[in-house]
């Protein structure tokens, strides 16, 4: 099998000869050469023990947790101690073509599904169990306990030593041959830690029981080190870099390399973790760069950069209680920074996060690895982080969401075993203020080009938040989506992204990547991603403006709004510039709306633009004035892309909307549209979402019956998904897409009217009539393409410079309040707001009162007929 001097290779671009000759010739004699191992000390130090019984002893929370913790093993400890050899050939043995007197090799895995998962299932059992009874023998000196592990531990090792190297240089695995990434994290990571555990048993001359021989034995620590060493090879040499393989293959690699006996080889090999990169394996120092080249983030969709920070904060936790001068908390704190980016980035029902890639919408709290962080910030002194994980922590147990100490049921997905760091590692007691949800105003993920904002309703009812992102770029996973756009209302994510279906089927890689999936807008039909990772790729959405700025306090408890910007020109036919702006008004503690301006232009002949929104439910009704749009059968309208080429992750079928069905469409018009969806089963009663769309000449109207939103809520994730696409011909730029979008629960909402605004046949805004518990409102909503231009309305009443203003008036249209998001004048009939600067500048002004209630980031002047100027700062 694999001897020691592997390490030879390993070193080989980074030593002299001379350097190299020690290191052969330590590695070939380490048993004679090998230093006295002071054992545990990858999870612990013998010097822990005392602390870790104190708090069973003094913690009744940690003492339960024990008793359940020690009671999981009986069953399996009273079986393997009644009959040995029974108990151990329940393993996935491979007894063909094995002579008599060979011990049998295990079985060996290119499919985890079926028998064959169940298969490893129980190997992963054994491996977890004997991890447990590792940890019990180093708590209690019991000697049944280490005789458990170390037996596990030695035949686990017999089968794989009595299997053939890995041959392939590619994720050769030893037991998954086709699939080390995966055997890492499921057998891997697990053998070093029991062999620390039960290393003094071993060392001490405890027998284990050997299948071959049927009878008890020494440990072979020679052929223990070999299986280490193999392992840590693996890891090295046959994964690929620059995403996160490096990362789940490091539980495994770090594991390893600290479970071998001489500390020569020990050391000689640590830095291929911490800081020397190989062809195949990207060192911590690298990876860490990787998060401050985009901004903190680690680049992947959100279940796999959740993946990576958890796995790193395990690390870093483990090679500083380890070590703890590495300071690795210290060294690299973006890495605890990033951990709980899953939790920001969380929908106001606190169940679903963002979606964007490859991810999942599900959200479920990583409360361990909060844990994990707040452990690593005491042991290295850092209060920031005791204070955010320590908040964390304390808001979820006092809203009932959380509770410590509980043990946790056997899992055997892809990751490595780590259940008995709650018992070591975490602390009796958690410092830290309460803190409920809200999270931000506004917040971003540059990397993938999302801008989202959230107003929460001051009745602290989910059902009545708002929140909606825009975003859109390349990355690890990503999709090519365009500059995508998802609404939460009522409750639930009801205009949002697809989801996704399984890796490599076509609908996969031909509908749920591509741009056809997600609220966005197609370019003359020919949108798309090209090059990059598996061809998807596209220009990232760049911000422009954003009112609040992200992560600070909102200039209006009401308003928000944010202008992003996106290029089009990946496919040959498309050469088109975009630009969004999503804007959130709030009109009462239950009610509210979205602004969606979608600007797009091509600079080739014969243009034309359709605007997707798929919104979850059973119905779609299109219609103008009161009655419904009259719709006829368009079977052909989207087929440009089905007879397209398709490589397997390489090459699709862009822009992927030959997989909409029920295609209807209507006559082109200019009037005004109202599209309403309707779901049945996410209530008693319906929850609606209606757009209110600003006509603009020969717009064409489809309604379309889109895959499911495999993500979307239980109820509808097998359901086909209603869909709107609004097509423009000729640009879509000074008479953009303009959209109002209000979720409703029942069958009526606020808003009354929408009209449109324009100046010289230009858009400019909205009129929004709202009647609110039978008070009216109106709102006039202006929207510029910059924000040094000039809007006068034909009345002369507003006058208005700069992108972005609300200006609201109560039912006896006088002014109620004015937010600007960014801009440098507003005039309404006689009150003038001056930024003092001349620069554009964000301000509330609440004018219900005599007093004004003044919010503004720069100092403005406020003055009107009937009263002296004022500046406020």
């Amino acid at each position: 099998m694999y001897k020691s001097c592997i390490i030879v290779k390993l070193l080989k671009r980074h030593t002299s000869i001379g350097q190299l000759m020690l290191v052969a010739f330590l590695c070939c004699y380490t048993t004679v050469f090998s230093q006295t191992v002071q054992r545990p000390s990858i999870w612990v130090k013998p010097t822990d023990k005392a602390i870790i019984l104190n708090k069973i002893k003094t913690n009744s929370e940690i003492s339960d947790y024990y008793k359940n913790f020690t009671k999981r093993v009986e069953n399996d400890l009273k079986a393997y101690q009644n009959n040995k050899e029974t108990y151990l050939k329940k393993l996935p043995w491979n007894y063909n073509d094995v002579k008599p007197s060979d011990f049998p090799p295990l079985h060996t895995y290119v499919s985890f599904d079926g028998k064959e998962r169940k298969q490893q299932n129980t190997l992963m059992h054994y491996l977890q169990t004997a991890i447990d009874c590792g940890v019990l023998y180093f708590l209690t000196d019991d000697e049944q306990y280490a005789e458990y592990s170390g037996s596990v531990l030695f035949n686990i090792s017999k089968g794989l030593l009595a299997l053939p190297a890995p041959k392939e240089n590619h994720n050769a695995g030893w037991l998954y041959t086709k699939d080390h990434l995966r055997e890492a994290r499921e057998i891997g990571a697990q053998l070093p830690i029991i062999y620390d555990f039960v290393y003094q048993y071993l060392n001490n001359n405890g027998k284990v029981y050997d299948l071959g021989q049927t009878a008890m034995v020494p440990y072979n620590f020679e052929d223990g080190q070999k299986i280490f060493r193999t392992y840590v090879d693996l890891a090295l040499e046959r994964g690929i870099i620059n995403c996160n393989w490096p990362i789940l293959e490091s539980p495994s690699l770090v594991g390893n390399i600290l479970a071998l006996d001489d500390e020569n080889e020990r050391n000689k090999l640590l830095p291929y973790f911490l800081t020397i990169n190989t062809e195949h394996q990207d060192a911590l120092q690298k990876i860490a760069e990787h998060y401050l080249e985009y901004n903190g983030d680690w680049p992947e969709s959100i279940n796999y950069s959740n993946g990576v920070n958890t796995f790193l904060t395990y690390l870093i936790t483990l090679l500083t209680k380890n070590d703890p001068s590495l300071h690795l908390g210290q060294k690299y704190p973006q890495i605890l920074e990033a951990l709980p980016k899953p939790y920001y980035m969380t929908y106001p029902n606190k169940e679903e996060t963002i979606l964007f890639g490859d991810g999942h919408r599900k959200y479920s709290p990583n409360y361990h690895a909060y844990e994990t962080a707040y452990y690593l910030s005491k042991l290295e002194n850092q209060e920031k982080f005791v204070n955010i994980y320590g908040s964390l922590l304390n808001s979820n147990i006092a809203q009932g969401n959380y509770k410590r100490f509980q043990l946790g049921e056997r899992s055997y997905g892809a990751r490595f075993y780590n259940e008995p760091t709650k018992l070591l590692w975490f602390e009796p007691k958690i410092e830290g203020s309460v803190k409920d949800y809200p999270l931000p105003v506004t917040d971003e993920l540059p990397f993938a080009g999302i801008v989202l904002q959230r107003n929460l309703s001051d009745n602290q009812n989910a059902e009545d938040d708002l929140m909606g992102f825009v975003g859109g770029g390349h990355y690890v996973h990503g999709h090519a989506t365009g500059m995508f756009m998802e609404l939460y209302g009522k409750g639930f994510v009801l205009g949002g992204k697809s989801g996704r279906s399984k890796y490599r089927t076509e609908i996969h890689e031909n509908y749920y990547r591509l741009f056809a999936s997600n609220n966005t807008v197609i370019v003359n039909g020919s949108s798309e991603g090209k090059g990059g990772w598996a061809g998807l790729e596209i220009n990232t959405v760049e911000k422009i403006a954003v009112e609040p700025a992200p992560k600070t306090e909102a200039i209006s408890p009401y308003n928000s709004f944010s202008i992003t910007r996106f290029k089009d020109d990946k496919g040959d036919k498309t050469e088109a510039l975009q630009e969004r702006t999503l804007g959130i008004v709030r009109t009462s503690s239950k009610t509210g709306y979205y602004i969606d301006v979608f600007r797009s232009k091509s600079s080739l002949p014969n243009q034309y633009h359709d605007y997707i929104y798929h919104n979850i439910g059973e119905s779609l009704r299109i219609a103008s004035g009161k009655k419904a749009l009259p719709l006829f059968s368009d079977k052909n309208r989207f087929l440009n892309s089905r007879d397209k080429p398709w490589t397997n992750n390489k090459k699709a079928k862009h822009p992927g909307w030959h997989y909409f069905e029920s295609i209807e469409t209507s006559k082109p018009t200019s009037n005004n549209i109202t599209a309403t969806f309707t779901a049945n089963k996410l209530n008693p009663v319906p929850i609606r979402m209606t757009a209110f769309i600003l006509g603009a000449e020969d717009m064409e109207y489809t309604s379309v019956l889109a895959p499911p939103t495999t993500e979307g809520p239980k109820p509808y994730k097998s359901d086909k998904t209603p869909t709107l696409v609004i097509r423009k011909k000729n640009e879509a730029w000074q008479n953009p897409f303009a959209i109002i979008y209000e979720p409703i629960k029942g069958n009526t909402g606020s808003i009354t009217s929408v009209q449109e605004i324009k100046q010289a046949d230009i858009f400019k805004g909205f009129v929004v009539n709202s009647s609110l518990e039978n008070k009216r409102i109106k709102q006039y909503i202006i929207i510029q393409e910059s924000k040094e231009i000039t809007f006068i309305s034909s009345d002369k009443k507003i006058e208005f410079t700069g992108s972005y203003a609300v200006i609201t008036l109560d039912e006896k249209d006088n002014l109620s309040s004015v937010y600007v998001g960014e801009g440098s004048i507003l005039k309404f009939e006689d009150i003038s707001i001056i930024s003092n600067s001349g620069q554009p500048t964000a301000l509330f002004i609440d004018f219900q009162n005599t007093d004004l209630k003044v919010n503004t980031k720069n100092s403005i002047t406020v003055k009107s007929n009937n009263s002296q100027a004022k500046v406020y700062n």
